[in-house]
């Protein structure tokens, strides 16, 4: 899968660049830092106020959270991993949402070099506006054999987050888990709000077709960073469908478009994305739709953040895979499939 990024460089008047076709690397002359330490708590903790609120949106009246969890930081440098602990979104039997502290074992050493290597930014005085959007975990936790643990700052890049870590951590092995009931079920609300900012299609032409087969085919196309688009470790989608005519001309900025939700369970959404991953570019097509559903990819730790949109009629395709995909029969059936 092929996108094309475009970076921003404000460097006393504003020159734009296209990482796939340009022989101007911004990162070039990038500048090194390291955010501050990481303070060592007691133990891991996923019931942490700030932690638990951000993995699930729900408010602070749960009587087991505790005070917020220290900041991530830089790896204390005497301090030794044996596990990583990761806070996750799950399902208990009842159908309510969990908030899930995952034991992961492996390659610690990997995970903890990924996190040690220095974050990267522009120079000062260069300003950027970037291709992708990303969120790291939203609680990860290193932890040694006594117990104690720390959370890392994920490594910056110019440009967003480094991608090692992301690579480091599907490595590691799940070896325990502990749930937590919030008592939230998520299977019975069937509004939503649709982000303008997703769901727009446009008539495409053979010569669209053939760029975009050249663009994929070429040594220079860019990879969108795995950390951006979960697939097989994909969180259960939550698909916001609308007309059509309310997203061929999207609302002004932060207008969102009511529509009906449908949630997939986990197993789906990881099907889903990975058939539209693998999926054929869509040929073609002047048809007009007139339901489109949109949702937002991330991982049950809150990671991710790629915006993608369907066609549920019309020309059938899916955008946010690079080209726009066509959608196959069996995906369509489970998207359009009422619930």
């Amino acid at each position: 899968m092929s996108r094309v990024g475009s970076c921003l460089l404000l460097m006393g008047l504003v020159v734009a660049t296209t990482w796939a076709c340009s022989n101007l690397n911004p990162f070039t002359d990038s500048v090194s830092y390291r955010p501050p330490t990481a303070k060592v708590v007691s133990s891991p903790d996923c019931l942490a106020l700030n932690i638990y609120t951000a993995l699930t949106g729900l408010g602070p009246w749960d009587p087991a959270l505790t005070s917020d969890a220290p900041e991530p930081g830089y790896p204390p440098a005497t301090f030794q991993p044996v596990a990583v602990v990761r806070c996750e979104r799950g399902t208990d039997e009842s159908g309510s949402m969990t908030v899930d502290s995952v034991r992961l074992e492996g390659n610690i050493d990997a995970v903890d070099s990924a996190f040690s290597a220095d974050s990267e930014r522009f120079p000062d005085g260069v300003m950027a506006s970037c291709m992708y959007a990303m969120d790291p975990p939203v609680g990860l936790w290193f932890v040694n054999d006594s117990g104690e643990a720390f959370r890392p700052a994920w490594p910056a890049s110019p440009c967003g987050l480094q991608n090692t870590p992301i690579e480091a951590l599907a490595d590691l092995t799940e070896v325990s888990r502990s749930s937590h009931t919030t008592g939230y079920d998520d299977r019975y609300t069937t509004m939503c709000e649709s982000s303008p900012y997703v769901g727009g299609f446009e008539n495409t032409t053979p010569e669209d077709v053939a760029a975009a087969v050249e663009r994929e085919q070429s040594s220079d196309g860019p990879v969108p960073p795995s950390l951006v688009t979960p697939i097989d470790d994909v969180d259960k989608l939550q698909l916001c469908t609308v007309p059509a005519s309310t997203v061929e001309s999207p609302p002004d900025a932060g207008i969102s478009v009511a529509g009906s939700l449908t949630t997939l369970s986990r197993a789906q959404s990881a099907s889903v994305i990975r058939s539209l991953v693998d999926a054929p570019f869509a040929p073609a097509c002047n048809q007009s739709s007139t339901r489109v559903a949109s949702t937002e990819l991330r991982r049950p730790d809150g990671s991710g953040r790629s915006l993608v949109s369907f066609e549920l009629d019309g020309c059938r395709r899916a955008a946010g895979f690079g080209y726009y995909r066509t959608i196959p029969a069996d995906v369509m059936s489970t998207l359009t499939y009422i619930r």
